[in-house]
């Protein structure tokens, strides 16, 4: 597996993304790379290793030597790259309503409703709709989840 590094060579903006395999003609699937690829060409980008791992290196390994890379090249910031950011990967407010209203039974919307209610009571805002509430929860468990002393922790 590698990390790897795409660099627009006009505007320097980079994106920074992993494969299994070093095809080079791989240069990332997030769609603010393959936007920019579609409209500059591939012949304004660079590609370049950043660095290799053996077949048996932990998967946790790479995606925090991953996030290092991101964050050196603030990659996930649109002036300077074309990763995407943490926010951006969370469902889309429409596509998450459409979800629950399959996942959630009335039953359990009333239920939900109440905790709502009852947070936002103690904490002095005003109740939110069910999909805000659980894009924010999703939210706060990804933020948790991708802090690097969270990566390491043995499950």
């Amino acid at each position: 597996m590698i990390i790897f590094k795409v660099t627009h060579l006009e505007n320097n903006k980079v994106y920074v993304g992993y494969s299994v395999n070093d095809n080079s003609n791989f240069m990332g699937s997030g769609k603010y790379i393959t936007r920019a690829l579609r409209d500059f060409g591939r012949g304004m980008f660079k590609r370049e290793v950043l660095q290799r791992f053996d077949d048996e290196t932990d998967l946790l390994k790479i995606m925090g030597r991953l996030e290092h890379w991101i964050r050196k090249y603030n990659a996930d910031v649109p002036l300077h790259g074309y990763n995407e950011s943490i926010e951006e990967l969370i469902p889309a407010k429409k596509k998450l309503t459409r979800k629950l209203q399959v996942l959630i039974t009335p039953e359990h919307e009333s239920q939900l409703n109440e905790i709502i209610i009852e947070k936002a009571m103690q904490h002095g805002k005003d109740p939110v709709s069910i999909s805000k509430y659980v894009r924010e929860l999703i939210l706060q468990h990804i933020v948790e989840e991708t802090k690097t002393e969270n990566q390491f922790k043995i499950k």
